[in-house]
C-alpha cells in the first residue's frame, strides 16, 4: 500500500504543474467603481450575448470585447459562452436585426483597460498578464 502511493506521488510529481487552461489565457476586469469581486459565468455570457444589459443594483452594463483574431478573445469565447468566435458573430448577426449590438471592440488589453475604466459598470477581458491600473480590477468568474 505505501509503495502504490510512494509510486502515485512520484508519478504526480513527474508530470509537473497542470497543463494550462483557457480560463488561464485571460482575466475579466470591471471598472473599479464596481463593488463586486464575482459574476456567474452564466450573466457574463448573457452579457456578451445581449440578452442582460443591467448589472444586478441596476446599473448599464456596457461590455467590450477584443478582436476577432484575438487568441485572448478566442479563449473567453469558448470558456466564458461557450462558442467559437465565428458562433458568436453568427449570432449577432441573427440578433442585430431586433436592435440590439455586440459589444464594442478594442483591439489591445492597453483599450479595454481604458475602455472600461473610463465607464463605471462596463466589463471587458484582458490577457492572464496584463498589468492592471487602479482603475479597474478583476473578478472570478464562477
Amino acid at each position: 500500500m505505501k509503495s502504490r502511493l510512494a509510486a502515485t506521488l512520484v508519478l504526480i510529481a513527474l508530470a509537473g504543474p497542470r497543463p494550462a487552461t483557457a480560463a488561464d489565457a485571460f482575466k475579466v476586469i470591471v471598472n473599479a467603481r464596481m463593488t463586486g469581486r464575482t459574476v456567474s459565468r452564466e450573466t457574463l455570457s448573457q452579457v456578451y450575448l445581449g440578452k442582460v444589459e443591467r448589472w444586478g443594483d441596476g446599473k448599464p452594463i456596457t461590455a467590450v470585447d477584443l478582436s476577432t483574431t484575438s487568441p485572448v478573445r478566442a479563449a473567453f469565447s469558448q470558456t466564458v459562452l461557450g462558442m467559437s468566435v465565428v458562433a458568436v458573430r453568427m449570432h449577432w448577426t441573427r440578433t442585430m436585426v431586433s436592435d440590439h449590438f455586440p459589444p464594442m471592440v478594442r483591439s489591445t488589453d492597453e483599450d479595454v483597460i481604458a475602455f472600461v475604466a473610463s465607464r463605471t459598470g462596463s466589463v471587458g477581458y484582458v490577457s492572464a498578464d496584463a498589468v492592471l491600473p487602479d482603475t479597474v480590477h478583476t473578478v472570478a468568474v464562477q
